[in-house]
């Protein structure tokens, strides 16, 4: 009987034996990111949390090593660690590789960093040697971000000169390149130290890394700014992309053509249209074997995007003479809107724990393509509704027209992240936004009003540098646009030196990020009793001059002495029109606003010549309003008998030694001088040499 227990428990174990051998080992070799620092349950370490995703056919092991080097001759090498010697006792069939963090430490990477290589390459070897049947998988780094001690002191630098070379340590080792970068570039809410992910952040990475290790399984679907009724830019090649389970062969069929793909190892897709000429509409079927999508009424023509804080959020509906556009939806049934919604609005309010934890998740836009309807229009921005009007009229295409904006928002808060973290004065207080002086007080104060029941130290507001573009504008970075419609200032107004450098950075950033040198079509401050505007205004004309194919629209003579929302919308969404046909349509128009070019002494006058116009004249027939000049005593002079002669005013002087002329500069302006094409000139500063 002993003996025939002995059989038995014997036949038991050599089935879990067998049981355990015929699951799949994974070994997590790694650093504190893998050990799961800062982490307290254990079972939260992003190695546990795979384990968990994928289920009973693997084993997961967790072999990190708090402030390990690759280098091996870094200050605390891998390979001379308990977990690298454990490791290599656990046979694993696939190594998941996650190094390179710590050796961004000055004590190791301008030593050694001509060893990385190779010295990678050594570790891989290792553990094939174990199993020569070994897979092996690389993993692009964790981010570091602005605010890591050590960041901007050669971290930054030394990050990026290793994460370039791990994707061709994968390719030289035949290893899979893992991108675990990527997913949590945009969450710095789960990096209390700026190094170490969170409980939430290992979640996020062991469900990267299992799409990696378990092909992926999901339902056929589109991205979220594709839909129907969209409107795609003609002329040129415009992408498809959605997703679906892994390797599945997509099918799409379009204008009596079908287009073939397979779905990547992630399950993303993507197909490429052909360029086509402006019409529709047309449907578009997207097929797996199992499932079908149709996408119908698509237009191709000119497609916009604008953006920018409260004034482009403006409704139509709010707008003066608004009716008389709603009320026409029917003629303009080839616009297309795409409005992306906000989840909440920055008002003067406290967030509930649910909406501060979907804004962390960077779930603060939403929206669809839509046809214009009396209904759609009257929600939609009015400037940027009244633009597209404007243009479907004069081009006789169809136009798309994509709004997303953000009340009170900053400058910094549109500019990717990866561009202000190398930027040697953004990255300095990108991270401390809730009390830098560079952040208007505005937004620092209703920041901190809306996020004032959050316990996350780096909770994420719309407010918070490179969250819009995060959270949207990042998703519209494959669609193609044929231009930008910017309104933005008002919070960048308290400092505006600074803001003439973000708004260069922004402007190249969009460019770069789109690959388009796009055309940036904006609106200038309008008029307000508020003292910095005149000088704002002075340094957007010159930003406007300055950065090529960027295009100024004014509107201080639409302002409003003391509501920072003026209703007169349409009219400045006339002129941004205006500004497309010149410059992207090249229609034989002047839609820029005079600027004074050159001046010339004669005796006891100044005479100023503009360009930009034929003639100037005022548009009420009076004097020329608001024009002074500026002694080098700083005694202001008014101008009250200037004369227009064709494109220049005649202005009498006497025999004080003028510095500057001056137009426009009151807080809210009355100027009256404009084009004999109707553009307003815009507020000026000349210095007189």
């Amino acid at each position: 009987m002993k003996n025939l227990f002995k059989s038995f428990s014997f036949i038991c174990l050599l089935f879990i034996v067998l049981q355990v051998s015929a699951k799949k080992r994974v070994a997590c070799i790694g650093d504190s990111v893998t050990k799961g620092y800062g982490i307290q349950d254990s079972s939260k370490s992003y190695p546990s949390q795979l384990q968990q995703l994928l289920g009973d056919e693997f084993v997961v092991g967790n072999f990190g090593h708090l402030g390990a080097t690759l280098l091996r001759k870094g200050h605390n090498p891998y390979h001379k660690t308990q977990a690298y010697k454990d490791a290599l006792a656990f046979k694993p069939d696939i190594i998941v590789v996650a190094l390179g963090l710590n050796d961004t430490d000055p004590r190791n990477w301008p030593n050694y960093k001509n060893e990385f290589l190779g010295d990678y390459s050594n570790l891989i070897d290792d553990f094939k040697k174990v199993n020569p049947q070994l897979e092996v998988f690389v993993c692009k780094m964790t981010p570091i971000f602005s605010g890591h001690r050590r960041f901007l002191s050669g971290t930054r630098d030394w990050f990026d000169q290793i994460q370039t070379l791990i994707p061709g340590i994968a390719i030289a080792n035949c290893a899979k390149l893992i991108d675990n970068h990527a997913i949590l570039a945009s969450r710095i809410d789960l990096f209390d130290d700026y190094l170490h992910p969170n409980a939430r952040g290992a979640e996020m990475l062991a469900k990267n890394v299992s799409l990696y290790l378990n092909p992926i399984t999901q339902p056929l679907s589109l991205h979220e700014t594709l839909g129907n009724h969209m409107v795609f830019q003609r002329h040129v090649v415009n992408k498809l992309k959605g997703k679906s389970s892994a390797g599945q062969k997509i099918h799409v069929k379009f204008n009596s053509k079908t287009f073939t793909t397979i779905a990547s190892d992630l399950g993303n897709w993507e197909v490429e249209i052909p360029a086509q000429s402006a019409g529709g509409p047309y449907t578009i079927d997207i097929t797996t074997s199992k499932e079908i999508i149709s996408l119908s009424d698509v237009l191709f023509g000119d497609v916009y995007l604008s953006s920018g804080q409260s004034n482009m959020v403006f409704h139509l509906r709010a707008a003066l003479r608004a009716d008389t556009i709603i009320h026409q939806t029917d003629s303009f049934e080839k616009i297309r809107i795409f409005k992306n919604k906000n989840l909440v609005e920055t008002y003067n309010t406290t967030w509930d724990s649910h909406t501060l934890d979907k804004v962390n998740e960077l779930e603060y836009f939403t929206g669809q393509w839509q046809k214009s309807t009396q209904e759609s229009v009257a929600e939609f921005s009015a400037i940027a509704y009244m633009t597209a009007v404007e243009l479907y009229k004069s081009q006789g295409v169809p136009i798309g027209i994509i709004d997303i904006s953000v009340g009170g928002s900053n400058t910094e808060s549109w500019i990717p992240r990866t561009v202000l973290e190398h930027d040697n004065l953004l990255a300095t207080y990108i991270h401390t936004w809730k009390t830098s002086d560079f952040v208007q007080d505005f937004c620092r104060e209703r920041g901190a009003k809306n996020i004032a029941q959050s316990v996350v130290k780096h909770q994420r507001h719309p407010y918070d540098p490179s969250y819009n573009f995060e959270a949207g504008l990042s998703k519209w970075l494959d669609t193609k646009v044929k231009g930008i419609l910017w309104y933005q200032g008002e919070s960048n107004a308290h400092n505006i030196e600074h803001h003439e450098y973000v708004f260069k950075v922004m402007v190249d950033s969009w460019r770069k990020a789109f690959k388009a040198d796009l055309p940036f079509y904006f609106v200038q401050l309008s008029s307000i009793n508020r003292p910095s505007w005149p000088d704002f205004r002075d340094s957007q004309r010159r930003l406007s001059n300055a950065i090529p194919h960027v295009y100024m629209a004014v509107s201080s003579d639409v302002g409003h002495p003391t509501d920072v929302h003026p209703m007169n919308k349409l009219i400045v969404g006339k002129r941004l029109a205006d500004l497309i046909r010149q410059h992207s349509y090249k229609e034989n128009i002047i839609a820029d606003s005079p600027q004074p070019i050159t001046y010339k002494k004669d005796k006891n006058k100044l005479v100023v010549e503009f360009n930009n116009c034929k003639s100037l004249r005022t548009i009420d027939g009076k004097s020329i309003s608001e024009l002074q000049y500026v002694t080098y005593m700083g005694e202001i002079v008014e101008v009250n008998h200037a004369k227009i002669e064709q494109n220049c005013i005649v202005i009498p002087i006497d025999s004080r030694l003028i510095k500057y002329i001056q137009y426009g500069y009151k807080p809210y302006s009355e100027g009256n001088l404009i084009s004999d094409s109707g553009v307003p000139v815009s507020t000026f500063s000349l210095k007189i040499d």
